[in-house]
């Protein structure tokens, strides 16, 4: 088995490996036989009664639909386990979700289940604090098959490592208005950035309309959009044994200044999008402001279908071709997104994790995956969902489906997080000199972006 993981392992061999369907059973002969149970993993039969605790995102966009899935969680749970049931505590940050990882593991005391999102999975595993699924246990929750397969590539590190089980889908895609494309004369959703920033100009007024939107001032949208690109122009964020940060490498700068260009150079966004977080460019398009929005994920759906622009709004795939080019260049992917979601991971040390498991099973179930995305507009992540309802691959949850299917993992480092703060800084920084000024320079960007890169290499030891 060593050597199976030895040097890079790519997507599609991962998802080889992993056992989607029979490719695994004949490119590795008796893979899933190697994944002997550990001693420390919990068996799969019937355990006592109890009451689990577990570690949740707080939906802070749907509070009380949250509230009704956990409840109806809990009921089916019961059900199928009489004596049992669950209490849970909600986190709002990373920040928060962080601290308890790193008590928790520190004391070896914690809830029984921890809820993380795709690009924390990797930190949760480096604390060696979550059970690494075993064969059986996958087969008690219904095996790795009934996920959608690009989930499992945030699982874990390799086939034989996976620690998170997938529960909801958060897939990126991009909308655009439609009353607006028709208003500009436009016929064509774009594939390329340019066709993206000659569209976005068309519908751009300079006052009170522009083309599209962004986020600097986000937590997350910086790192995901700088991804996107770098990744589109054949770069990487960081190198292959994420140890070596790679922000400010050509290709990044390149991604970086294309983004910040859309208020500095093309105009297509408003220069008080420097302040702006990823709540406001939801409101902007909601209320008929821009034409465009990238990297939108299916969150966005309640707010639209309750403003002015229900009904005139669509998603589509995004443009995969950088700006300038006619084609991808050499090592350049089209990534829609990048694999996100959130996960349940099962805590080391819990007193309870065959009754965990079991509640896992529930969580997964194809009728509790329809109430996320019913209740919560979340993508559920079990194929077998999809099968019996069809809505689930209708309208504008089509192409998010689509972009699922096409999303790209990020590396699998523990150093992700950091870095993620990392890039929000240098880009946090340019766009709000752009905010006072309309401009910046090439000089300062890269400044910035090797600043950040010596402050995540020095995090990287």
């Amino acid at each position: 088995m060593a050597d199976l993981f030895h040097g890079k392992l790519t997507r599609r061999r991962f998802l080889e490996v992993a056992g989607m369907g029979t490719a695994a059973a004949v490119a590795v002969p008796g893979f899933l036989e190697a994944c002997a149970q550990s001693p420390s993993a919990p068996a799969t039969g019937s355990p006592k009664p109890a009451t689990l605790s577990l570690y949740i995102a707080k939906d802070t966009a749907h509070p009380q639909a949250q509230a009704q899935l956990m409840d109806m969680i809990k009921a089916q749970f019961a059900k199928e386990n009489p004596g049992s049931s669950f209490t849970y505590d909600t986190y709002a940050s990373a920040a928060e979700e962080t601290t308890k990882l790193e008590t928790s593991s520190a004391a070896q005391e914690g809830p029984d289940i921890f809820e993380f999102g795709s690009t924390l999975v990797p930190t949760a595993y480096a604390t060696g604090s979550f059970e690494v699924f075993t064969n059986d246990m996958w087969n008690h929750i219904g095996g790795k098959g009934i996920f959608l397969p690009p989930q499992l590539t945030m699982s874990g590190p390799s086939p034989d490592k996976l620690i998170a089980v997938p529960v909801s889908g958060n897939p990126w895609a991009m909308v655009h208005n439609k009353a607006m494309f028709q208003a500009a004369g436009i016929s064509k959703v774009p594939t390329t950035w340019s066709d993206f920033v000659d569209a976005a100009k068309a519908m751009t007024n300079g006052t009170d309309q522009w083309g599209t939107a962004m986020a600097p001032a986000d937590g997350f949208d910086p790192w995901h959009k700088i991804w996107l690109f770098t990744t589109q122009l054949g770069g990487q964020l960081i190198d292959s044994t994420g140890k070596k940060g790679l922000l400010d490498s050509p290709e990044s700068v390149e991604a970086c200044a294309f983004w910040l260009d859309w208020m500095a150079k093309y105009k297509i966004a408003a220069r008080q999008d420097a302040a702006f977080k990823g709540a406001d460019e939801v409101r902007a398009f909601a209320t008929g402001k821009i034409g465009m929005s990238v990297m939108a994920g299916p969150g966005g759906i309640v707010s639209y279908d309750n403003s002015p622009v229900a009904g005139q709004y669509e998603y589509t795939l995004g443009p995969t071709v950088p700006y300038g080019m006619t084609s991808l260049p050499a090592g350049g992917k089209p990534a829609q997104g990048f694999v996100s979601g959130q996960y349940y991971t099962l805590f080391r040390y819990s007193k309870n994790q065959e009754l965990a498991l079991n509640l896992l099973k529930v969580v997964v179930n194809p009728e509790i995956q329809y109430q996320y995305f019913k209740l919560r507009a979340q993508q559920p992540v079990v194929l077998d969902t999809f099968n019996k309802y069809p809505e689930l691959k209708q309208g504008n949850w089509s192409p998010l489906y689509d972009a699922a299917l096409k999303a790209y993992p990020t590396p699998f480092f523990s150093s992700w997080g950091p870095l993620e703060v990392e890039v929000g800084k240098a880009i946090n920084k340019i766009a709000s000199q752009i905010g006072i000024s309309g401009s910046y320079s090439m000089s300062d960007l890269k400044s910035a972006l090797t600043q950040v890169n010596q402050e995540l290499q020095a995090s990287l030891g």
